[in-house]
């Protein structure tokens, strides 16, 4: 049987940031290890075991100045639970009207995710070290210490026992990150130019996970896997990417599910890491799943995908599709990709 509190033996090879290196572009073999994280999986933040065994938090922008817009305030860290996991939300910025959170996700059915959530209480003080990548470089920004109260330390604790214990029902309430509800729109609302878009389309085998999951649960895992990527985009560290606009189409062919996102973000995140597909939420949610394909550039009009979501400027809508939607894209497919057969009609 698994212990509450597992042991893991470090990596002691690993190197961390240290007051030696502010200010400084960390050397790629030294570091080896946070370039892999940064720049290879593209991830904008994240917790690892050092080679002590101590726990350390990181963020990543994409510039020095992107890092001085997103952390005026105190940074503070505030523990929430969500869909049977830890979240570490680190607040560094506390408007009301635009706050800025980083969610560090921890599964606590993992031993090295349960360790991690544990040490982070447990230890006395949390690096927090913030790191710029630009040009394939890592730049040491600045490092801070987290340190928890004994009573915040405690409530956390209590929620990593019930998510252990499979007792999530015993969480108090405000311990639950709360969906907000998804306003709706029709889907006729939107502009013309945004339902002829063009945009890239994540292809996945929705017949075998149909098939393993049922109906019910397989939509289910789309929505959630297409809300997390949301969910980046609305807490990126930059502010365009937080304002931007998109979007989410679906069709299904015959056992194949195509989920469009227009436009395809490109502008986005090409210029951030040397890995684009890495960097881009949708990318890097979506090839998770065991069902993923491939993807491919195209128009959602095409193949009689209908736009089933929208994101603008930090707010999500759905949208609603009735015979007025289908003859209004049946209309639009008529003028804008006339010499193909139309499939709306």
């Amino acid at each position: 049987m698994s212990q509450f509190r597992p042991q893991i033996s470090p990596d002691s090879s690993l190197a961390s940031p240290s007051a030696e290196t502010l200010g400084e572009v960390l050397d790629r073999d030294r570091f080896a290890d946070l370039y892999r994280l940064v720049e290879g999986e593209g991830l904008p933040y994240f917790a690892r075991v050092n080679g002590e065994g101590g726990v350390e938090l990181f963020l990543v922008f994409e510039s020095v100045d992107a890092f001085s817009e997103s952390t005026r305030d105190a940074v503070s860290v505030e523990f929430k639970t969500y869909r049977n996991h830890l979240l570490a939300i680190i607040w560094t910025l506390t408007d009301p009207l635009n706050p800025l959170g980083f969610p560090l996700k921890f599964d606590i059915k993992k031993a090295e995710d349960r360790y991690m959530a544990l040490q982070v209480l447990e230890q006395p003080e949390t690096p927090l070290h913030y790191f710029a990548f630009e040009d394939g470089r890592i730049t040491h920004i600045y490092t801070e210490a987290i340190t928890f109260t004994p009573g915040e330390a405690a409530r956390a604790e209590g929620y990593i026992r019930h998510l252990y214990d499979g007792t999530e029902e015993a969480l108090p309430q405000e311990a639950e990150v709360r969906e907000e509800a998804i306003a709706s729109i029709p889907a006729t609302a939107l502009a013309d130019e945004t339902l002829t878009a063009e945009g890239v389309a994540y292809i996945l085998r929705y017949g075998r996970m149909r098939e393993k999951l049922g109906e019910d649960k397989a939509q289910q895992l789309l929505m959630s896997t297409i809300q997390q990527a949301v969910w980046v985009m609305r807490r990126h560290s930059r502010s365009e990417v937080r304002s931007s606009s998109f979007t989410v189409w679906a069709a299904e062919l015959g056992e194949l599910l195509y989920l469009f996102v227009t436009p395809g973000l490109f502008d986005l995140f090409e210029v951030v890491h040397t890995s684009e597909d890495e960097a881009n939420p949708f990318t890097r949610f979506l090839f998770a799943l065991p069902e993923f394909v491939e993807t491919q550039e195209g128009v959602p009009l095409s193949i009689g995908a209908y736009p089933i979501l929208r994101y603008e400027s930090g707010k999500l809508y759905h949208l609603e599709l009735d015979e007025e939607t289908q003859r209004h894209l049946a209309a639009l497919h008529a003028r804008t990709l006339s010499h193909l057969s139309n499939p709306y009609c």
